[in-house]
């Protein structure tokens, strides 16, 4: 009998490559548009913009930044915009900031949140930590946007997607996302395979030979015995 060890093999994820934050997505009518920027990636992993204007859009200091560590299973997604002052659909709404947050560990649920300070819509002011996928429309009786605050978005490839703010037309064009987050799941690198000429490879494969020879030999004693 011929037995070849080449190591242990791994069952172990490769590494996520999705974990991304953006600072805005800007559509509006008249075919105005801006982004996603700035972006960070495992590329890129941290981007800055001092300001944003876009149309009726306009915002201060922006920023996004990821991290990933697989030796313990971890990543994180992190995006931030201050000084918001925008109108949509002549609706006014602002922020001093906007941050929303992904984190993610090996064998845990991944998880979202997002903080507000001094938001404000048609002047009613918003609460700091918004439960996730809060909706509200406005004006209420006769609603023309509708705003959503820490929403989560559970994606097909097992991520999820954290915007901060999201102002959305409910009729023609308008769509204004600010402060993206997506990560998870976090994976693990795989184990060290195991070197067959030394060490736990070496004992693995002789205790194989070994119960390979005395199955050998306890079938020659019967056909001999």
């Amino acid at each position: 009998m011929t037995t070849l060890l080449m190591g242990m093999v791994s069952t172990s994820h490769a590494r996520s490559d999705g974990v991304n934050a953006y600072g805005a997505s800007i559509s509006l009518p008249l075919g105005i548009g801006f982004g996603p920027a700035p972006v960070a990636d495992l590329g890129n992993p941290t981007a800055t913009l001092a300001s944003i204007t876009v149309g009726t859009v306009s915002t201060g200091a922006v920023s996004a930044e990821v991290e990933q560590n697989t030796t313990v299973g971890t990543e994180a997604a992190r995006a931030s915009v201050d000084g918001l002052s925008a109108t949509l659909l002549g609706i006014g709404f602002s922020a001093g900031t906007i941050q929303s947050e992904c984190t993610a560990t090996t064998g845990l649920p991944t998880t979202g949140s997002t903080l507000l300070a001094n938001a404000q819509v048609l002047g009613t002011t918003l609460t700091n930590n918004p439960a996730p996928n809060t909706t509200l429309l406005f004006p209420p009786l006769l609603p023309l946007i509708e705003v959503r605050l820490n929403e989560q978005i559970s994606n097909p490839d097992g991520s999820l997607t954290v915007h901060g703010m999201r102002v959305r037309a409910l009729a023609g064009v308008g769509d204004v996302i600010l402060s993206s987050s997506t990560c998870g799941p976090a994976t693990l690198d795989p184990p060290n395979p195991v070197p067959l000429a030394s060490g736990a490879g070496l004992y693995l494969a002789l205790g194989l030979a070994a119960a390979g020879g005395g199955t050998l030999l306890m079938r020659r004693r019967r056909q001999f015995g």
